[in-house]
């Protein structure tokens, strides 16, 4: 099975991405549900869900979110038959090294960054209308040095591809599925 996970700033195409892997029948794993899980059991505005992030990581450890979606990952792998496995939303390199690691040698994690100008992904921002979503591009400018701090900048400089998006949506979707393919050919050719 090959895993892959996309790491990238916010808005850059993670989500659409995951969305093509879920219409091709691939399981996906949201690391953003942990944090957005957290915030409602804490009673918590969605808009605190970067600090929420940041307070986990300060008391768990910089892994925390990988830690607890390693749950998920494993029942998905569990009860699924697929030969690729997506992991949405990778924020930084401790994240990449626990899946590295716990993931274990039968395993291929490719990390895939997904690279979009800050003016586009605040347009989809403004689109896709997220209840946590920013509204002005300074706060976007402002989530993004968090989560460089998170260690994103040495997540995405480890990236074993990287995807731009600066097409159009088809298109995009297009090299996605054709991402998609190619990995579980290669993962069915190793079997």
């Amino acid at each position: 099975m090959k895993i892959i996970a996309f790491v990238g700033m916010p808005a850059s195409g993670k989500s659409e991405a995951s969305n093509v892997a879920r219409e091709m029948g691939i399981p996906v794993v949201t690391m953003g549900d942990v944090i957005r899980r957290e915030v409602e059991l804490r009673g918590a505005d969605p808009a605190d869900g970067g600090k929420i992030a940041t307070e986990l990581r300060q008391k768990e450890g910089m892994d925390a979110i990988a830690k607890r979606c390693m749950a998920m990952i494993l029942e998905k792998m569990k009860t699924n038959n697929a030969h690729v496995l997506v992991i949405d939303g990778v924020r930084g390199i401790a994240e990449v090294d626990y899946f590295k690691e716990h993931l274990g040698d039968g395993f291929m994690l490719v990390s895939i960054a997904i690279d979009s100008p800050v003016e586009e992904r605040f347009d989809r921002i403004v689109v896709r209308k997220r209840e946590d979503d920013m509204d002005s591009i300074e706060k976007l400018k402002e989530r993004d040095a968090r989560e460089i701090g998170w260690g994103m900048g040495e997540a995405i400089a480890a990236s074993d591809r990287i995807i731009e998006n600066k097409s159009t949506l088809e298109e995009y979707r297009k090299n996605i599925r054709k991402l998609f393919e190619e990995m579980m050919t290669q993962d069915q050719a190793c079997q």
